[in-house]
């Protein structure tokens, strides 16, 4: 499956959960697509098209994590945090801010005060 046939269906089954205002419409097949690709050898590929998608989508109630956040965090401190951190200063989501709230409870990661005052930036 390409990156583009993968981004394709998750959005249609977000378009179809917004509509249907279910949640479930997206996430269990998610879940499902996501099985498919976390193990390839080119799944770190998929990362930065799942934040873009997120950017552009309608608020979801994507999981806590949900199928992106388990997915997205299996490349932690292996890229993840910079493509999360890069998703925020482009279009800060609910969703991405949530994301960055579980990396700043990581208090032996180098960049933990780094992730506290971006997180401090996104509270009203």
């Amino acid at each position: 499956m390409t990156v583009e046939d993968f981004i394709e269906k998750l959005e249609g089954w977000i378009n179809h959960a917004v509509d249907q205002d279910d949640k479930y419409a997206f996430q269990d097949p998610a879940y499902d697509l996501i099985e498919e690709i976390e193990d390839s050898k080119e799944a770190f590929d998929f990362v930065e098209p799942i934040f873009h998608l997120i950017e552009r989508s309608p608020e979801i109630d994507y999981g806590a994590p949900g199928p992106f956040g388990s997915f997205l965090e299996k490349f932690y401190h292996k890229g993840y945090e910079e493509k999360l951190i890069d998703s925020l200063k482009r279009q800060p989501k609910e969703y991405t801010v949530f994301l960055l709230h579980r990396l700043s409870n990581d208090t032996k990661n180098p960049k933990v005060e780094e992730y506290k005052k971006i997180l401090k930036s996104f509270e009203n």
